[in-house]
């Protein structure tokens, strides 16, 4: 049986997305063409390959017996197309990075821009993090996370530990008086996350230090919290990586503190492609290489 190769990818593409308009989207053709292009493949093997179901298509037991298969020939049509590149002289990959909006902003923004400059032919791709990412989906290829996962097909590295202090800004406690004990964090206004939207229990660092603090400022993004706190609108739980070197006041350091990891993930089937190699690496030395910003002393 002969089928076309582009018709894997657009397998591949709705079994990511789970919708035939986003996968049209990321294909760059017509709803049309990949309804028409599915419907053909399912009648040249005789079977369903999807089922919608509320939250999208997913696949059922025959299109999962396809899966693996065909993410090894997409695998193997991208190892052809680099070692051609490399034969010519290109190299050229594009690379998309997600990372957490702090370690994003304080970290890879700054160190990401070396490496197109280091590595001619990489292109990168540099986002937030979505809520919930899905490296299987491909919303990104390689992703610093929070959490570690427990299942799944996935390359793990750790990236580094890094330390988080209650904060209050320089001008806070100008006319009251700094807590002494945690039981007198009640009396302040506290800054944090928005509790529908924090994606990771990790996060949860309030309820880590009293239950019933009063938070009168929330944000989604660490950056918004850091802007909080630096204009004296109340306390909240930072890494030190971002509050280095600023005006930013520890509070009782050596009662409330906690320590946190990122870890580099990217999938399984990535791990022989040069331009993941080499972004995954440059992430990871440069990262242990400023070591000593993460932690708090």
């Amino acid at each position: 049986m002969q089928f076309n190769w582009d018709d894997i990818r657009i397998f591949l593409e709705i079994q990511r997305t789970g919708r035939l308009s986003r996968a049209a989207k990321r294909l760059g053709v017509s709803h049309t063409t990949i309804a028409r292009r599915i419907r053909q493949l399912e009648t040249r093997f005789g079977c369903h390959l999807f089922e919608p179901t509320g939250g999208g298509l997913i696949l059922t037991e025959a299109g999962q017996e396809m899966l693996q298969k065909a993410m090894e020939m997409e695998n193997s049509a991208i190892d052809i197309s680099s070692r051609i590149s490399r034969l010519e002289g290109k190299n050229r990959g594009r690379v998309r990075v997600g990372a957490p909006d702090g370690f994003g902003n304080a970290v890879l923004s700054h160190i990401l821009p070396e490496l197109v400059k280091t590595h001619p032919g990489t292109e990168i791709e540099f986002v937030p993090v979505p809520a919930a990412h899905k490296l299987w989906r491909r919303d990104v290829d390689i992703a610093v996370s929070l959490d570690r996962p427990m299942a799944g097909r996935v390359i793990i590295r750790k990236l580094t530990d890094y330390d988080l202090l209650l904060y209050a800004g320089p001008d806070f406690f100008t006319d009251q008086t700094s807590p002494t004990c945690r039981e007198d964090l009640k009396e302040f206004p506290f800054i944090g996350y928005i509790d529908e939207l924090l994606y990771t229990p990790e996060l949860d660092f309030n309820r880590g230090i009293l239950s019933d603090l009063n938070v009168v400022y929330r944000a989604a993004t660490v950056k918004a919290q850091f802007d909080a706190v630096r204009n004296n609108a109340g306390l909240g739980v930072l890494p030190c990586f971002m509050a280095r070197d600023t005006d930013l006041v520890p509070i009782l350091p050596d009662e409330i503190n906690f320590t946190r990891t990122y870890w580099l993930l990217y999938p399984e089937e990535y791990r022989l492609l040069p331009q993941i190699q080499a972004v995954s690496s440059f992430i990871h030395k440069r990262t242990n290489d400023m070591g000593a910003v993460f932690r708090s002393q």
